[in-house]
């Protein structure tokens, strides 16, 4: 099963860099820096494995699962800059207004998200599919998903009851979208994509939480990145505000869910059940 995952990443790391030359200047290096970047792959990978899952030819969309980690990283990019998180580091290397400039990493970042879009368009799909498949990841991305978490996010100030939905928008959003990208190429129904949508959700959640711990508890150097560093900057880190303990019980909490629904969708496909419960129980 690790065998077929580190396969599948690798087919992404490949597809990631198609049509990037850093030595075509400034902006595609830096593109081609922040792909370069090792990372879990983790939304082209839960796209993949569900499309293998579900009796689907992965392989021919590799470029669309590739276009979800553009986005991911895209998101990133702008994450990292000191107007946002102002991270020096990701995954153990400059991040990339570090490496270049500030100025370079908001064009770097808005250029990704218009290449993830040309991949999406690229995709051997009916246009039909091609289109709510756009509509999906926008919807996951934009005004009411991963953007509006990022603005929740700034505007955070201690409260609480909040974290839930940052978590939410600014995590879950894209995770659900991957899976139901697939789900529209696999042809599932409206029923089994409300079932897809609840498990998505819920592996987001868990996954952000796992996150959470991880600063205030994990190894930098395993980690990739600056950790224990939410509390001085006020950051709506659950396990902060609401103790490991009872994190540690969310987290199995979601994973017992998203396990639900997947069970009740009838997906038993090993690879991608180790890849959704190491989105939980994770130590980088």
């Amino acid at each position: 099963m690790a065998d077929y995952l580190e396969h599948l990443s690798a087919e992404v790391d490949r597809e990631l860099l198609a049509g990037l030359d850093p030595q075509r200047g400034t902006l595609e290096a830096a593109m081609h820096y922040a792909l370069s970047v090792s990372g879990k792959r983790l939304r082209p990978l839960l796209f993949l494995a569900l499309l293998d899952a579900s009796g689907q030819d992965a392989q021919r969309h590799v470029g669309l699962a590739a276009a979800l980690e553009i986005i991911h990283t895209y998101s990133l990019i702008h994450d990292d800059l000191p107007a946002m998180d102002n991270d020096d580091l990701r995954r153990g290397m400059p991040t990339v207004h570090k490496k270049f400039n500030e100025a370079v990493a908001l064009l770097a970042g808005d250029t990704l998200l218009t290449f993830a879009f040309e991949k999406i368009a690229a995709a051997p799909l009916a246009a039909a599919k091609t289109v709510e498949i756009m509509g999906i990841i926008t919807r996951c991305i934009g005004k009411e998903g991963m953007a509006l978490g990022q603005a929740l996010d700034l505007e955070f100030s201690g409260q609480a009851g909040a974290i839930a939905e940052i978590h939410r928008l600014k995590t879950a959003e894209l995770i659900k979208g991957s899976l139901l990208a697939a789900a529209v190429i696999a042809g599932f129904d409206s029923g089994r994509r409300r079932l897809l949508e609840h498990a998505g959700i819920a592996m987001g959640m868990g996954f952000q939480l796992a996150d959470d711990l991880l600063d205030v508890s994990g190894d930098e150097k395993l980690a990739g990145k600056k950790l224990r560093k939410d509390g001085a900057n006020q950051s709506p880190n659950a396990a902060l505000y609401s103790g490991t303990e009872a994190v540690r019980a969310a987290i199995d909490g979601y994973y017992r869910e998203a396990s639900g629904r997947i069970g009740e969708l009838g997906i038993v496909f090993p690879p991608f059940l180790l890849l959704v419960k190491s989105m939980f129980y994770r130590s980088q």
